[in-house]
C-alpha cells in the first residue's frame, strides 16, 4: 500500500491537529462535520524509466540510419526524464548487450549520454530474448520505452515478452522507410507494399496488446512521437496506484 506524505495527490482526510498547515485544511468537510479536518496527500514518487535501444539492425542511407536517429531520440529522452526527476537506465539490446541500471541525477544523465556515444550495431545470429538481462536493469513498475526501427524478430519479440510479463511499455517506432527504396518494377513495387503492409499489422499486434506505438520518421519532429510517450506514462503512473 501506498504511505502519505507531502505531495499533490489526495490520499485521505483526518482531523486537525496542531502543526497542520492551514493550505491542507479541507473546508468543505470542516463545514459539513463542524470541526477542522485536514486533507492527506500521498508522497511524490518519482518513476523509474528504462530507455530500450535496439541495435540489432539498422536501415541506412548514405551518412544516415535508423541508429542515429534511435541515438537521438534515447538522448532527449533521457533529458526530459532526467528534469522530471526520474531515475533513469538504459539497455542497449543487441549483438552485444550494455546496460546501465536506473538511477537519477546529473552524473546518471552523462553516464546515459556517453553510453549512448558508443553505440553500434554488431552483427549476431544468435537468438537472444530478454532472460539474458540482469534482473536489476529492469525494476519491476518501470516504463520500459522502447526505440526501435521493428527489423529484427529477436527484438520485435523480446518487446511483446516484455509486455507479457507485466511491464508498462512503449515504442517508438524509428521508421525504416524513408531509407528504403521502393524499386522500379512491378515486382519491386509488390514486394515493397507487402513490407509496408507487414510493419502496419505489427504495430497493430502491439496496440492490441495494450502497446501504444509512436512512428518517428527522418526530417519529421520529434516532439509529437514524444508526446505519445509521456501520455503513456502519465496513464501508466495512474495504473500504479
Amino acid at each position: 500500500p501506498r504511505t502519505r506524505g507531502e505531495g499533490i495527490e489526495f490520499a485521505d482526510l483526518r482531523p486537525f491537529v496542531p502543526g497542520d498547515r492551514i493550505r491542507r485544511v479541507n473546508w468543505r468537510a470542516t463545514a459539513r462535520r463542524g470541526e477542522p479536518w485536514v486533507n492527506e496527500t500521498h508522497p511524490e514518487r518519482n518513476a523509474d524509466v528504462v530507455i530500450f535501444l535496439d541495435t540489432f539492425a539498422e536501415a541506412r542511407r548514405g551518412a544516415s540510419g535508423t541508429l542515429d536517429l534511435a541515438v537521438e531520440a534515447a538522448g532527449s529522452l533521457a533529458v526530459h526524464y532526467a528534469r522530471e526527476k526520474d531515475r533513469v537506465g538504459l539497455v542497449a539490446f543487441g549483438g552485444v548487450l550494455n546496460w546501465l541500471t536506473v538511477s537519477s541525477g546529473v552524473v546518471q544523465l552523462y553516464r546515459v549520454l556517453d553510453s549512448l556515444l558508443d553505440a553500434e550495431i554488431f552483427l549476431s545470429y544468435a537468438w537472444k530474448n530478454i532472460d539474458i538481462l540482469p534482473v536489476r536493469t529492469l525494476p519491476p513498475h518501470a516504463l520500459v520505452i522502447a526505440l526501435s526501427p521493428l527489423l529484427d524478430e529477436r527484438s520485435v519479440r523480446a518487446l511483446v515478452d516484455l509486455r507479457a510479463r507485466g511491464f508498462d511499455l512503449a515504442v517508438v517506432d524509428i521508421s525504416p522507410v524513408p531509407f528504403v527504396e521502393q524499386g522500379q518494377g512491378p515486382l519491386d513495387d509488390l514486394a515493397y507494399r507487402l513490407w509496408i503492409l507487414r510493419r502496419e499489422a505489427l504495430r497493430s499486434s502491439y496496440l492490441r496488446l495494450g502497446v501504444p506505438v509512436a512512428e518517428w520518421r527522418k526530417d519529421t519532429p520529434l516532439q509529437a512521437a514524444l508526446e505519445e510517450v509521456r501520455t503513456f506514462r502519465r496513464h501508466a503512473r495512474v495504473l500504479r496506484v
